[in-house]
């Protein structure tokens, strides 16, 4: 029989992608994966939440760009948070001029999603990406300008930015590496329960658990973290965590302290950010928690109100 865990994702993953509520209905999507040794740097810079910006106002933010001097660069992004995308109270999607260093960026890709259903503030949040540009020198701040560049009465805010990249260079460990990217917003409100408003990461592939040495897992999340009013365990991370069991509480408490890790772990309140730094960011080694194939990342809202945009699974071997 199916355990309660994959049941659970089942659900989720039937969705349909292009849904838009406050459910985990938006599964974030593989962007990278490798094999090869490598290392990644992420920083969102000085970003701060910028409030609404109308047409012709303009957001400044320095991100640092420094990696080894013989390092190949594998993976890069430039990443953009908004939020409350509207014109009046009706939900518009923003129009972003966007320069680094004066060199205008195009759009790779963008990520959204809404409320999804009648009422106030049902407005469009995302995430939109960018490469940085090819002339960039790999040590310094890149110096981004975005202006709303709308000829109407379209607002937006900004929450922030980051850069992402990732990087092989000689000296690195062998290992695995994921990046998925995307804009699942999760609130459990308005009828959405907190197992609804949860969104499932699946990192596919084999991983030699024994000769792991270390691992990352850094999650990244606008507005998570950030409540005006304090609610207990606000959200949660589940790591390869079958919720539900038909063992005896006795037996589950004697299996977990002879093999800790054996069902995943769960942590509450994981997030942190501020009405300033409104990005909100967990990072954490899951080494303990790993399995050989098929690792679950579930990222569950409890009145926290937040959007998961990224997730980055970071496995390193030991030896060369």
């Amino acid at each position: 029989m199916s355990s309660p865990k994959y049941i659970f994702m089942l659900i989720i993953l039937l969705i349909s992608p292009a849904a838009a509520s406050y459910a985990g209905d938006k599964t974030l999507t593989t962007v990278f994966h490798t094999d090869r040794p490598a290392a990644i740097s992420f920083s969102t810079g000085n970003s701060h939440y910028g409030g609404a910006m109308n047409s012709g106002d303009q957001y400044r933010v320095s991100l640092p760009y420094e990696i080894p001097p013989d390092a190949e660069v594998l993976y890069e992004r430039i990443y953009l948070y908004w939020s409350w995308s509207k014109i009046g109270q009706d939900a518009i999607y923003p129009l972003l001029q966007v320069e680094a260093d004066g060199v205008p960026l195009p759009l790779i890709d963008r990520y959204t999603d809404s409320k999804g259903f009648v009422a106030t503030n049902d407005f469009f949040s995302g995430m939109d990406t960018y490469a940085p540009p090819e002339t960039l020198l790999r040590s310094g701040d890149i110096s981004l300008l975005i202006t709303n560049n709308a000829d109407d009465t379209r607002s937006f805010v900004m929450t922030g930015a980051a850069l992402l990249v990732a990087y092989s260079t000689p000296s690195d460990p062998p290992g695995l590496l994921w990046i998925s990217e995307g804009c699942d917003m999760l609130y459990a409100s308005h009828g959405i329960t907190p197992a609804m408003a949860s969104s499932a990461i699946i990192f596919e592939g084999d991983v030699r658990t024994r000769d792991v040495t270390s691992t990352d897992l850094l999650l990244v999340a606008p507005s998570g973290g950030y409540t005006r009013t304090e609610i207990p365990q606000k959200n949660s991370i589940f790591v390869n965590r079958e919720r539900g069991s038909d063992l005896p509480g006795f037996i589950e408490s004697i299996i977990a302290s002879l093999f800790p890790g054996y069902n995943g772990k769960v942590w509450h309140d994981a997030f942190v950010s501020d009405e300033i730094n409104q990005i909100g960011i967990d990072n954490r080694d899951i080494r303990q928690y790993l399995r050989s194939t098929g690792n679950t990342v579930i990222v569950q809202d409890n009145g926290d109100y937040l959007t998961l945009t990224n997730a980055i699974l970071d496995i390193r071997y030991g030896g060369a």
